[in-house]
């Protein structure tokens, strides 16, 4: 039963964020404003995001589970590498990106091989 449950929030945060995603994706502005955030305060925002992802890494090495630390690389990879290339395209420095999100991607493809 309650694995049933958790099957339904994991999928109804996963419809949540896709269509926060191409809701920002398609309108920028429209999308900041439907999900209450706002551009000066994003700094912010981005520190709470830093530690949430510092935690679930934390978490994650803790109980030393290598499916959930393959997800969590190979998000980290995308987050990185996506935003190398957001950089890279608007012509600033994303060599930081860019090595993070590789070293994630790596990082990725070991735990994936020890998952049992």
């Amino acid at each position: 039963m309650l694995s049933t449950v958790t099957t339904i929030i994991g999928w109804a945060a996963v419809i949540f964020m896709l269509a926060v995603t191409v809701l920002l994706a398609m309108n920028k502005q429209t999308g900041l404003k439907l999900i209450q955030h706002r551009p000066e305060m994003l700094p912010q925002a981005l520190l709470v995001r830093y530690a949430g992802l510092t935690l679930l890494a934390l978490l994650a090495v803790l109980i030393n589970a290598p499916t959930i630390l393959f997800a969590m690389l190979l998000s980290f990879a995308v987050i990185g590498l996506g935003d190398a290339f957001i950089y890279r395209r608007a012509g600033h420095p994303f060599w930081l990106h860019l090595f993070g999100g590789g070293a994630a991607f790596i990082g990725a493809i070991i735990a994936f091989f020890a998952i049992p």
